[in-house]
């Protein structure tokens, strides 16, 4: 798959990746190396990267990684938020919070404007205030919420990692109905006598007549 192939805008790539993380995914990890690189890193997304072994299911983790970013915040939906999470999630202390469906937005979009709308406090770590009126200008913007918790950043640009490397942001549409295709093939097979390893992100979404 090349991404001079494809015949979606990446805006339409990230709206898919968007939804491939956010239905069932789980923030679990941020790291920084300011003002050269920030990185988000999830779990549970709905992308297809085989497995090596028949015995394991396919990887099911990505990160964003905002090269040169100009603006990063955390977020919160919650009065006198003492962002606590902020250190414990970077350390694992504790549980990788849920992404919340439907408020996951790559750059300026009714979508993205109604989720900072909903920002009661938040911490900058680096940059420009993410309720600024030229925040969603930058080339490329994020901002999601997990429950009450949240992220905003903007910058020049962003890269898709697996543990693999770089994935090209035009792949993403086909990664993404790769994915449907193995969860049609896991569930056909789920009673059978040879069914596929144990995958968190089919079991937890369930076809609708099962």
């Amino acid at each position: 798959m090349q991404q001079e192939n494809s015949n979606e805008s990446i805006e339409r790539q990230l709206e898919i990746l968007a939804d491939a993380i956010s239905d069932v995914g789980y923030w679990t990890w941020w790291v920084e190396q300011l003002p050269e690189m920030f990185q988000a890193e999830f779990g549970g997304i709905q992308l297809y990267f085989p497995s090596e072994s028949i015995e394991e299911a396919p990887a099911s983790r990505v990160a964003l990684c905002f090269d040169n970013p100009v603006s990063v915040s955390f977020i919160s939906k919650i009065k006198d938020d003492n962002f606590h999470w902020v250190t414990l999630l970077q350390e694992d202390q504790i549980e990788p919070p849920n992404c919340s469906h439907g408020e996951f937005s790559f750059g300026n979009t009714s979508l993205a404007k109604s989720l900072i709308d909903e920002i009661v406090e938040f911490k900058t770590i680096y940059g420009t205030d993410p309720r600024s009126v030229d925040f969603l200008e930058f080339p490329i913007s994020l901002v999601f919420w997990c429950r009450n918790i949240g992220l905003a950043v903007a910058g020049k640009e962003v890269r898709l990692l697996n543990h693999s490397g770089d994935i090209a942001l035009g792949e993403v549409s086909d990664l993404h109905e790769s994915w449907w295709q193995y969860w049609r093939r896991y569930w056909d097979a789920l009673d059978t006598q040879h069914p596929f390893p144990k995958d968190y992100v089919c079991n937890v979404t369930i076809p609708v007549k099962r």
